[in-house]
């Protein structure tokens, strides 16, 4: 996973899931694939108010920027951050500490070049629910969120099906979403659970190409 997501629930439902209402429902429009190579928004729970579900722009900008999403962006991907690197890179590293957060998603999709050809595959839960993404944040100078998704090593039988990118982003179960968000949980707390990938009930189905007219 490295530059898109899906989000096709409704209001109503990711609501139901998080048990949480949005800050501003208007703003949420169910997509089947959030191309971050573009200006997107996703939905995320965060650190600073972890009891509404915020819109904010996929690609982590510096806290307190005051410039163009998409200068900085052309100069710096930030929409993923492998775990591994958040403590070498001054951007993410604070974050990790002080502005955690929980994207809301029912999907992500993964690559395989199979005899010359791309092939895409969506990667989401047998009923489609919505799942929690681990995610870090910063707030522009304008107030404006920016987030990032966070990454570890692929396993399990995401394998099969890529071989463009060893990587998937680090789902936090329900259980551990408490613990992702609260101000005083324990830095070793916060490894643990980026260092244990869950990935249980998720399934993985081809899309088709536009080519194919589909």
């Amino acid at each position: 996973m490295i530059y898109k997501l899906s989000n096709i629930a409704s209001i109503e439902r990711i609501e139901t899931f998080t048990k949480l209402p949005f800050k501003y429902p208007y703003l949420h429009k169910p997509k089947r694939k959030i191309n971050g190579l573009k200006e997107q928004t996703v939905c995320i729970i965060n650190m600073e108010n972890p009891n509404q579900i915020m819109q904010a722009i996929w690609g982590l900008l510096p806290q307190n920027y005051g410039d163009n999403w998409n200068k900085f962006q052309h100069i710096k991907q930030t929409l993923h951050i492998n775990k591994e690197d958040i403590k070498n890179n001054i951007l993410f590293k604070e974050a990790l500490y002080l502005r955690r957060c929980l994207f809301i998603v029912t999907g992500f999709y993964i690559h395989k070049v199979i005899n010359g050809v791309v092939e895409n595959y969506l990667v989401e839960k047998d009923n489609q629910e919505p799942f929690y993404l681990a995610g870090l944040y910063n707030i522009t100078n304008d107030g404006f969120y920016t987030c990032s998704v966070i990454n570890t090593k692929l396993i399990g039988k995401l394998n099969d099906f890529n071989n463009l990118y060893q990587v998937m982003p680090i789902q936090i179960p329900e259980i551990f979403k408490n613990m992702w968000l609260n101000k005083k949980s324990e830095i070793i707390d916060i490894n643990y659970l980026m260092s244990t990938p869950y990935i249980t009930n998720l399934k993985v189905q081809r899309i088709a190409s536009k080519k194919e007219n589909v």
